[in-house]
């Protein structure tokens, strides 16, 4: 049976993901558009339909130049709404220069590994400790 582009994009995607050691890739629409020579409008189509919660990631776009979409799986789906709130924070302060890159890259690093064995109730308490304690941090270095 011959695969579709949507199929090629989706299993090349996965592949990526299992290779990294904390499940999670960065990518460019547009060069993954030029490796499958495609429009980019493809890839948000493959994102969008099957790296959704559901099926167990969470994704975050940066649009612009120097854009990306950040591709995690998560095995505990149901603590992905805290995960995702936790991450956009992070990328709001370094949007605001409250955070270097450096720093930004520690914290989704750390949370995407070092919690993946708690439970739903612990990790959500957990993001909810981490994000208290990164304003507290922020607003003590304005």
């Amino acid at each position: 049976m011959k695969k579709s582009l949507a199929d090629k994009i989706e299993q090349y995607i996965k592949v990526l993901i299992a290779r990294s050691e904390s499940d999670q890739i960065e990518i460019q629409r547009a060069e993954l558009a030029e490796t499958f020579s495609c429009v980019p409008s493809q890839v948000t189509y493959v994102l969008a339909t099957r790296f959704t919660e559901r099926d167990g990631y969470v994704t975050i776009s940066r649009r612009g130049g120097k854009g990306y979409v950040r591709i995690t799986r998560c095995e505990d789906t149901a603590s992905l709404r805290e995960f995702t709130e936790l991450c956009g924070f992070i990328d709001e302060l370094l949007a605001y220069k409250a955070i270097s890159q450096v720093e930004k890259d520690l914290l989704i690093y750390l949370i995407t590994n070092a919690f993946k064995y708690f439970n739903h109730q612990q990790k959500g308490q957990i993001y909810d400790g981490i994000k208290q304690a990164i304003s507290d941090y922020v607003n003590l270095h304005e």
